[in-house]
């Protein structure tokens, strides 16, 4: 059984700041965005609940 995609998926992924840390997010709906990678060189960023990745976040670009 083979399966045919008529469209591949293509990731809108964007850099942002967010709470004073950059990371990588895909856009999922009007400024909704789900972060894909944390990009800071703090460890301290990474050991916070309110930025991992998978969370939502909303987001109006400046």
């Amino acid at each position: 059984m083979e399966i045919l995609l008529s469209q591949e998926y293509q990731p809108n992924y964007e850099e942002i700041e967010y709470a004073g840390t950059k990371m990588l997010v895909e856009k999922t709906a009007d400024n909704e965005y789900r972060i894909v990678r944390i990009l800071s060189t703090d460890p301290r960023d990474y050991l916070r609940n309110d930025i991992q990745p998978g969370a939502v976040l909303s987001y109006e670009p400046i």
